[in-house]
């Protein structure tokens, strides 16, 4: 973490908040999460904890220390393991994703379970999860987001088909944070909240420290073709997937006039990459799909 004042006002008042905490509720462990937890701060963060008991009680609720907003979230010690057992095995199939609808009804408990750090008196705070489960949470998390990003895709071709191109701009910038997210997951950053993504986006380079980097200016009228201002989104998402799911396959050739224009977009589940459109799913082997990734990102530099 970079010590602000802001951050360590915030630490000193999380640790208070936990003595007490644990004072009341013997037996329990006090969790920070969220942005705070990950270093991140501005002049009127709140404080979020978890209260982790051993049979549900009442919520504690909210209060104010030092002019600092405390909001705290009780949670049995049961609901906690099934938020683990989550996180135990990224196992989403193309033909069966409830397990996928599950994980992302709770994306932001396991977001809460990626940040926790367990608050105690030692010098720093214990991450909650081994690293095996971090690591599964980064699968779920970048899956979450290229799933967002083909909703959007989708969205986009309709309303560039409908002519209706100041719609259109307004999901493109969308698209271009969710794009953001995916990288900064990818990097091994917990999903947090979009106004985050310039710090997270810098976290391994300092001096790079801006904006949410734009995408091209779309042309709509064109947006049903082969359209190179779509393939920077095509080659970043492949990127980011690829960053977590590397493949040392040779190159094979793969169906470029099919598979390459508007709206296809990767995914990479349990049992495989597959482009979609819509819902249109093509599955490829690993060698077709560093095809495509490579036929992406040669058309992003055009």
């Amino acid at each position: 973490m970079t010590s602000t004042p802001w951050l360590d006002t915030r630490l000193r008042v999380a640790e208070h908040a936990a003595a007490a905490l644990s004072d009341q509720y013997v037996g329990a462990d006090v969790w920070l999460v969220g942005a705070l937890a990950e270093g991140l701060a501005h002049q009127n963060s709140d404080v979020d904890l978890l209260l982790i008991t051993k049979k549900p009680v009442p919520g504690p609720g909210s209060c104010l220390i030092d002019g600092v907003r405390i909001d705290v979230r009780a949670v049995s010690q049961s609901a906690v393991h099934e938020w683990r057992a989550l996180l135990d095995a990224f196992t989403v199939t193309r033909d069966d994703i409830e397990t996928f609808r599950t994980v992302r009804a709770r994306l932001s408990d396991l977001t809460h379970l990626r940040t926790a750090r367990l608050l105690s008196t030692a010098p720093a705070p214990a991450k909650v999860l081994a690293p095996g489960q971090r690591a599964t949470y980064q699968r779920w998390a970048l899956a979450d987001r290229c799933e967002v990003a083909a909703s959007l895709a989708e969205d986009l071709l309709g309303l560039a088909q409908a002519g209706l191109y100041p719609h259109a701009d307004l999901v493109w910038d969308q698209l271009a944070r969710v794009v953001a997210q995916s990288e900064t997951v990818a990097a091994g950053a917990p999903l947090l909240g979009e106004k985050w993504l310039p710090s997270l986006l810098s976290r391994d380079d300092a001096d790079r420290f801006g904006p949410v980097p734009a995408l091209p200016e779309p042309r709509w009228q064109s947006a049903a073709a082969h359209s190179p201002f779509f393939a920077a989104v095509q080659a970043r998402l492949a990127d980011a997937l690829l960053a977590l799911w590397p493949t040392e396959a040779e190159p094979e050739p793969v169906d470029e006039a099919g598979l390459g224009g508007f709206g296809w977009l990767p995914q990479r589940y349990s049992d495989g990459w597959f482009l979609r459109r819509g819902d249109v799913r093509v599955p490829l082997a690993d060698g077709r799909m560093r095809a495509w990734q490579q036929s992406a990102a040669k058309r992003a530099r055009t």
